[in-house]
């Protein structure tokens, strides 16, 4: 008889945990069905912190595109300025090709890891 108290005690204690973190579960999760001073569809913080760092790649990204454009501008003007004239399209040449090579390794490198997700 002292084993099957010892197994009950024991099956008590292990279902304790596991009603303890299903109500942990629901807090966390937010459960609002059963709250009424929450408001349905109100966003959580970590969501507001989410979407204010998306927001931010997104300026940033647009900040660093228009720098990309304005380099691509300079880089041209001192290609003019001090290259001789009759060797300026090799070295605009070799300057695009250097852009497009650069632009390829990222794109590959985009899109690899953008595969393994």
């Amino acid at each position: 008889m002292t084993e099957t108290t010892s197994q009950t005690e024991i099956d008590a204690e292990t279902e304790q945990p596991t009603n303890q973190s299903a109500d942990t579960n629901t807090e966390r999760t937010g459960d609002r069905s059963n709250s009424g001073s929450a408001v349905v569809g109100d966003p959580s913080a970590a969501e507001i912190w989410r979407y204010l760092g998306w927001a931010a790649l997104g300026l940033c990204s647009v900040l660093a595109l228009f720098a990309l454009v304005q380099f691509y501008a300079s880089t041209t003007d001192v290609i003019d300025l001090w290259v001789e004239p009759r060797h300026q399209p090799l070295m605009h040449a070799a300057f695009n090709l250097l852009v497009l090579l650069g632009s390829l390794i990222g794109i590959s490198l985009l899109v690899r890891e953008l595969h393994r997700v």
